[in-house]
């Protein structure tokens, strides 16, 4: 089934005949019987009551041709909308991997957008925003980089710019003594699971970031874990310690939930991590995507 058979369909309701709409549209009669016929194949349904000198609309074909008509006026609409919006607007869409990298990202887009801008804002996993940057799919995304070696961007086209830095901090539960300290030591950290969070575990990415952070002596027992309220649940009540980036977890947990955020004890360097804003170098947006960035200057 396609438009053209719908559009037809229609106008051959609203003229009464095969004859009078196949002249208007310049085909023959033949042709849009056929067309008709081909409909009401597809839709299992009888249209039309076919006699040799007229034809008349079923209750069922008046029905659908309501619906029809409904459906095809709604689509002119939202295609003129398109349209009038692709004249007059620039579309940016941005995409993010993690609820903390996505706070930094909404505070930026809040004093950037504006009327001249249409915007578009997806969450995605960092392989697939990858791709979707080198496919054209993506102009921007903001993407949290921690560990040695970091994010590898394989991709020559994709371009990576730093705009934010501060430390990971260990989180732990305020039913745990270590909660006391003024810092986390590191020996201490293989006593717990260590969580972290990713909303899709198709990548090694973090789990190599975060283990990376440790001295090589400390044995760790990272764990994957997609559902950031469970992180806080588990590392509240004492049954696992996680990573947060400091600086960003205030914009997305707005309450202590009986955890305490300690800086790793002498592991300033290695705990280190930064934002990067990736685009693609053969975008037709570079003029919006370098303003975009200035709003981190």
């Amino acid at each position: 089934m396609d438009f053209e058979k719908l559009k037809m369909f229609c106008k051959v309701v609203e003229a009464g005949s095969f004859q009078k709409a196949a002249e208007s549209e310049y085909v023959s009669q033949r042709a849009v019987s056929q067309m008709m016929k081909k409909l009401e194949d597809e839709l299992g349904l009888k249209l039309f009551e076919r006699d040799k000198n007229k034809i008349v609309v079923t209750s069922i074909g008046r029905d659908f041709y309501l619906y029809v008509r409904n459906m095809l006026q709604k689509f002119t609409v939202n295609v003129n909308a398109l349209r009038y919006e692709a004249r007059t607007k620039q579309r940016l869409i941005c995409g993010y991997f993690s609820p903390f990298d996505g706070a930094l990202l909404r505070e930026k887009l809040y004093h950037f957008i504006n009327d001249e801008i249409q915007l578009t804002v997806v969450h995605e996993s960092i392989d697939h925003l990858l791709g979707d940057l080198a496919n054209g799919l993506v102009d921007l995304a903001m993407v949290l980089d921690y560990g040695q070696p970091g994010l590898v961007i394989d991709d020559p086209d994709l371009v990576s710019v730093d705009v934010y830095e501060n430390e990971m901090i260990m989180g732990v539960s305020d039913l745990n003594p270590l909660s006391r300290l003024n810092e986390f030591p590191v020996a201490e950290i293989g006593g717990l699971p260590v969580l972290y969070y990713m909303p899709e575990e198709n990548s090694h990415y973090l789990r190599q970031a975060f283990l990376s952070t440790l001295p090589e002596e400390i044995k760790a027992s990272c764990a994957h874990i997609s559902n950031i309220e469970q992180m806080q649940m588990l590392v509240s009540l004492n049954k696992a310690v996680a990573f947060y980036p400091k600086g960003l977890l205030e914009y997305v947990l707005t309450d202590k939930e009986h955890i305490s955020y300690l800086p790793l004890a002498g592991a300033s360097k290695r705990s280190k991590y930064r934002i990067k804003v990736i685009y693609n170098r053969r975008s037709e947006k570079h003029s919006l995507i370098n303003n975009f960035l200035a709003c981190f200057a």
